[in-house]
C-alpha cells in the first residue's frame, strides 16, 4: 500500500511539473486618436533648376505648408499584443458615424455598408493577421464628417484566447 501511495504521488508530481502554461495572447487597443484632417499644400516646382529639362535659372525651392482643416476627419488606431503568446488571425472592427464615406484607409481595410441601397459606410474591418508578442499594428483612415455625432468605436480580437477582453474596445468622439 505504501508503494502505491508513493507511485501515485510521483505520477501526480510529474504531471504537475510537465504541465504547460495556458496559451493566451492579450490583444488590446493601446491608443486611438480622432481629429480634423488637414491638407498639405505643395507649391508648384516649375522654377526648380534641378528638374530635368528645366531651362529656367530660378532657385525657387518647394516648401510644405499646412492647409486649413477640411470637412474630413482622420482616425488612427494602434492595436497591441501583450502577454506571452502570439495572436493569430487578429482583426480590428471599426464602427463609423452615421452617413459617412471613407476617403482613404490603410492597407488591409475593407469597408462594409449598412445596406445595399446606400453608399454610406457602416464599419471597416482591418485584417492585422499574425501579431507577435509586444507587436503594435497601427491603422489610419480618413472619412467625411457626419452631420450628427462623430463617434468612432473600435474592437480588436484574435483567434488566440484572450485573458483580458476588457481592453479590446476603445472609442473616440470629435
Amino acid at each position: 500500500m505504501k508503494q502505491l501511495t508513493i507511485l501515485a504521488m510521483l505520477i501526480l508530481t510529474t504531471m504537475a511539473l510537465t504541465a504547460q502554461a495556458r496559451w493566451q495572447a492579450d490583444v488590446s487597443i493601446s491608443s486611438m486618436s480622432l481629429g480634423a484632417a488637414t491638407i498639405v499644400k505643395q507649391p508648384p516646382i516649375l522654377n526648380n533648376p534641378k528638374l530635368p529639362g528645366n531651362t529656367n535659372s530660378g532657385t525657387t525651392t518647394p516648401t510644405n505648408t499646412s492647409g486649413s482643416a477640411t470637412s474630413n476627419l482622420k482616425c488612427s488606431i494602434t492595436v497591441h499584443n501583450e502577454n506571452d503568446d502570439d495572436a493569430y488571425g487578429t482583426t480590428l472592427i471599426v464602427t463609423l458615424p452615421v452617413e459617412v464615406s471613407v476617403v482613404s484607409m490603410s492597407a488591409g481595410g475593407t469597408t462594409h455598408t449598412a445596406s445595399t441601397s446606400t453608399n454610406y459606410i457602416a464599419y471597416i474591418t482591418f485584417d492585422l493577421g499574425h501579431m507577435t508578442v509586444g507587436q503594435n499594428s497601427t491603422v489610419e483612415f480618413t472619412f467625411t464628417k457626419s452631420q450628427y455625432v462623430n463617434k468612432v468605436g473600435a474592437f480588436a480580437y484574435s483567434a488566440s484566447p484572450d485573458p483580458n477582453p476588457t481592453n479590446n474596445y476603445k472609442d473616440a468622439t470629435f
